[in-house]
C-alpha cells in the first residue's frame, strides 16, 4: 500500500454472511474458506468475470473470510473521491462471483434444499451454524477462524434483553458484519502528533453527528423463535460490549472543547487502550510508511455506498490549521 501525501484518499472493507433459509429455519452456512480459495484461484468462476476479478486483483483488491468461516470480507486498495464508482464497481463483480459460486455450491450439495445468500443487509441473523451436510455445528473453535474467541467486557447483568435467550454470545458475534473505512488526509510537511489528533478528534465528531446505522427493522431467530429487537442487534451489541466506544461519544464535545495539548492528551489515551488490546467499534489508527491512517470501523455492512460518499465527502473538507 502506497500513500499518497497530497491526496485525500481512502479503503473500504466491506463485509457480507453467508446465510441458509429453509422455511422457518435460519442458519449460517459454513462456506467462507472453500468460496474465497475458488475465487483466489479462479477456478469455477464463470468466464465473463474472470477478467473482472483478474483486474481488481491487479489493482490490489483483496477478499478472504473474515473471523469465521460464514463470512466473507472484501477489501478495496485506496482510492480518491474522483473514482468512487469504481469501489462500487469492485464490491459489484465480487457479489456477483460469490453468488455465483453458491448456487454450484447448493446444486453441487443437494441437501440444501433451501436458498442461500450473500449478504451485507444484517448482523446478526441468527445464531446458528451447518456445514455443508446440514449438520449443526456448536462449537466455536469449529466456527471461529482464529485462535481465540472474543471477549465481551460488557456486564452479565446488563445484557440486552433482545439477547438474553441467546446461550452463548459468541456464536451471536460469529455472525457480525461491519463496515470499515480506512482513511487519511493531505498530509502536510509539518504533520505531527498536534495534527493527528485535531484530525482524529474532528472526524469522530463528524461521524457522532452522522447517522452511522441503518434502521433496517432487522431480527434474528433462535431456533424457530422469532426475535425482534428495538434496535438492530450490531447496534445492542455494541452498546453493551464496547465501553471504549460509548466513553467517547460522551465525551467528544468536551473533547472538541479542549486546547490542543488537552485534544494531544485524550489522543494518546486513545492510543494506549488500542496497544492494551481494548477492542472498539468506533475507530483504529493505523501506520503506514511515515503516515497515520484512520481506520472507522463503527458502519453497518448494510449502510448505503452512497451515504458513505457523503460521510467521506464531508470528512475530505476537515481543515487543519498548520
Amino acid at each position: 500500500m502506497k500513500i499518497v501525501s497530497d491526496k485525500f484518499e481512502f479503503g473500504i472493507e466491506k463485509e457480507y454472511a453467508i446465510v441458509y433459509k429453509e422455511r422457518d429455519f435460519v442458519s449460517y452456512l459454513l462456506a467462507s474458506q472453500q468460496i474465497t480459495n475458488k475465487i483466489k484461484s479462479m477456478s469455477d468462476i464463470h468466464e465473463n468475470l474472470v477478467k473482472k476479478v483478474g483486474y481488481l486483483f491487479s489493482k490490489g483488491w483483496e477478499i478472504h473470510p473474515e473471523y469465521s468461516n460464514a463470512l466473507i470480507e472484501v477489501v478495496s486498495p485506496p482510492y480518491t473521491l474522483d473514482s468512487f464508482d469504481e469501489i462500487i464497481d469492485g464490491f459489484q463483480v465480487f457479489e456477483e462471483v460469490v453468488s455465483h459460486l453458491l448456487i454450484d455450491f447448493k446444486e453441487k450439495n443437494t441437501n440444501l434444499k433451501g436458498e442461500i445468500l450473500l449478504t451485507d443487509k444484517f448482523s446478526s441473523s441468527t445464531d446458528t451454524f451447518i456445514n455443508f451436510k446440514k449438520e449443526k455445528i456448536t462449537d466455536i473453535k469449529q466456527i471461529i477462524l482464529t485462535d481465540e474467541a472474543v471477549t465481551f467486557v460488557g456486564s452479565a447483568n446488563q445484557i440486552p434483553s433482545s439477547f438474553k435467550k441467546i446461550n452463548d454470545l459468541n456464536l451471536l458475534y460469529a455472525g457480525f458484519i461491519s463496515t470499515h473505512v480506512t482513511l487519511h488526509p493531505k498530509y502536510s510537511s509539518r504533520w505531527d502528533i498536534k495534527h493527528e489528533a485535531e484530525y482524529f478528534w474532528s472526524l469522530l465528531d463528524l461521524l457522532f453527528s452522522s447517522e452511522y446505522d441503518i434502521n433496517d427493522n432487522t431480527f434474528y431467530y433462535k431456533g424457530k423463535e422469532e426475535i425482534r429487537c428495538s434496535t438492530t442487534p450490531r447496534s445492542e451489541l455494541i452498546s453493551w460490549a464496547d465501553t471504549t466506544s460509548i466513553f467517547y461519544e460522551k465525551s467528544i464535545k468536551q473533547i472538541m472543547e479542549g486546547d490542543a495539548q488537552e485534544k494531544i492528551d485524550a489522543y494518546n489515551l486513545f492510543l494506549n487502550e488500542q496497544h492494551k488490546g481494548n477492542r472498539t467499534y468506533l475507530a483504529k489508527i493505523k501506520h503506514i510508511e511515515e503516515w497515520t491512517l484512520f481506520e472507522i470501523r463503527r458502519f453497518h455492512s448494510g449502510i448505503s455506498i452512497n451515504y458513505m460518499k457523503e460521510f467521506l465527502l464531508k470528512a475530505s473538507k476537515i481543515i487543519i490549521n498548520p
